[in-house]
């Protein structure tokens, strides 16, 4: 009885941080281009990690140690693949809540002028005053010099 009381106690607070969560990446990171996919990526781990504690709770896993295994090693393959877009990502939230680098200012970036036009959850979109587009992951920002012109 108190592991079903703990497992429907579980789903709700489950369902709850989901909400809290959503909120929260919908306010702070609304005008951010690609935070639904910041949004996706969170859901997903909501729902493994609920997923797991369920199935530890009520004793699903016990036969299948083997099948849990090839999952936390396929994780941590799909961790090492993901690495860098993960790291992008997370400059691009940092980017985007520190308000250091706004649409429209610009910056020189490897002796390159341009102008932003568009900060996205992985990379920053430049145009240079000879029209040509930039492409820059973010994790950049963090890594290497930029210099910042902005707006007035």
């Amino acid at each position: 009885m108190s592991d079903l009381f703990n497992g429907v106690l579980s789903v709700v607070v489950t369902v709850v941080f989901y909400f809290i969560s959503r909120q929260i990446i919908n306010k702070k990171l609304q005008d951010l281009q690609g935070s639904d996919n910041l949004l996706g990526m969170v859901s997903i781990g909501i729902i493994v990690g609920e997923l797991i504690y369920l199935g530890t709770t009520f004793g699903l896993f016990n036969l299948a140690l083997e099948v849990i295994a090839s999952i936390g090693a396929a994780a941590v393959v799909l961790g090492i693949a993901l690495q860098n877009q993960l790291k992008n990502a997370i400059s691009g939230i940092s980017i985007f809540l520190n308000s250091q680098i706004n649409v429209g200012d610009t910056i020189e970036f490897d002796y390159v002028k341009a102008k932003i036009m568009g900060l996205h959850l992985t990379k920053t979109i430049a145009l240079t005053e000879d029209g040509t587009k930039m492409i820059i992951p973010n994790h950049k920002f963090s890594e290497e010099m930029v210099l910042v012109f902005p707006k007035h």
